[in-house]
């Protein structure tokens, strides 16, 4: 699986999952039915699991661009920050747009506990993966 991925242009990966981000969370309503996340508190959890993602396609990005060699920690929190900084400015637009969302510090929170839980993982498991996948090449 890592093999494949690392066949896709750098960057490309970030590009869509920002563009699909944006369109949730800007959308006037960019779902129809809730399906099974229909529980009170469900579009928090929606928030985090996609700012983690988010987070983690950004710092496999960046990876790749270094030649896969690991990430400085402060590279990471730097681009943390950047995730963190883009979720509240999507609240903002939210606010402004008037297309019936509104801005929810709380989704903002989610934002941010998505992305924390990306940096404190994602460079490990990254470095996890991609050493499996150096240590199959070598045999």
């Amino acid at each position: 699986m890592i093999k494949l991925l690392l066949k896709v242009p750098t960057g490309i990966f970030s590009i869509l999952l920002t563009a699909v981000v944006l369109y949730l969370c800007l959308a006037p309503q960019p779902v129809k039915s809730p399906g099974f996340f229909s529980f009170p508190g469900a579009d928090k959890v929606v928030h985090g699991i996609m700012f983690f993602a988010l987070t983690a396609v950004y710092l496999f990005d960046y990876r790749k661009m270094k030649h896969l060699r690991p990430i400085s920690g402060a590279v990471t929190v730097m681009i943390g920050i950047a995730a963190i900084l883009l979720g509240g400015a999507i609240e903002v637009v939210q606010e402004l747009m008037a297309l019936g969302r509104s801005m929810d510090p709380l989704d903002w929170l989610a934002d941010a506990c998505g992305v924390v839980c990306a940096v404190a993982a994602v460079p490990w498991l990254l470095g996890k993966m991609l050493a499996k996948s150096t240590d199959t090449k070598n045999c």
